[in-house]
């Protein structure tokens, strides 16, 4: 437990340095007692304010924030040049906007792919999870762990899956679930508008039919549009003195 003379924007301050500068507020609530206890009647919206409020503090996605006199050390993604790196790039994206959904929804989330960055956020320092939780068999652990993000409950199961679909058939991705398909759960495809008649037709194969009735396919334009939303909304609530 850590030293209750600490003030609440230095323990905020302690979490986001030892994270590389930024932290979502999932990883605050969960590491702040390490500097300071968590007293007072609603420390978690004391803790909402602080980062909020505080100049030391800027807002760099939905429900992070980072140091404001670090923001130069923050990691940089290349520019993509080519299409490869384009898909690649927009890859990356979706995956963080789920990932900081998830956690603002309350989830637990995972990655495979901590190195990548968006936004100067790295993947692996915005999921709560670094490594899957032994939700069930090892062999189907081992298998469903590369899949693009998932969410998990509060009791450490899966309950939404999503893969991005940037060129392939949708099959691998269908496979993938496919072991999941024991648990309640769905699934989501996200990718291109256009390739939602592929996805329908791949849907319905019958290797798919333990699966099929959980899965939806969801646009690029649909997940920015709603990330963008959730922005907003923050943005104006946070501007509102209750």
């Amino acid at each position: 437990m850590g030293n209750q003379q600490t003030t609440f924007s230095d323990a905020i301050e302690q979490v986001m340095l030892a994270n590389g500068y930024y932290a979502s507020l999932q990883l605050i609530y969960k590491e702040f007692v390490k500097y300071r206890p968590l007293t007072g009647k609603t420390p978690l919206k004391t803790i909402q304010e602080r980062v909020q409020r505080d100049r030391r503090f800027t807002r760099i996605g939905l429900g992070v924030y980072a140091l404001t006199e670090h923001l130069d050390k923050l990691p940089l993604a290349p520019k993509p040049q080519t299409v490869v790196e384009q898909r690649n790039y927009m890859h990356t994206r979706i995956q963080g906007m789920l990932i900081e959904i998830g956690n603002m929804d309350g989830f637990k989330t995972f990655t495979p792919d901590k190195s990548k960055v968006f936004d100067n956020k790295r993947l692996g320092n915005l999921v709560s999870l670094q490594r899957i939780p032994p939700f069930t068999y090892p062999r189907i652990v081992r298998s469903v762990r590369y899949i693009d993000v998932i969410w998990f409950n509060e009791q450490g199961f899966p309950e939404r899956a999503f893969e991005v679909e940037d060129s392939t058939d949708f099959r691998r991705s269908l496979v993938k679930f496919t072991d999941l398909q024991y648990f309640n759960m769905t699934f989501h495809l996200i990718a291109s508008a256009e390739r939602k008649d592929k996805f329908e037709r791949e849907v319905v194969r019958a290797a798919f039919s333990g699966i099929a009735k959980r899965c939806h396919f969801v646009s690029y334009d649909e997940i920015i549009q709603l990330y963008d939303a959730r922005l907003r909304y923050q943005k104006a609530r946070a501007s509102l003195p209750f």
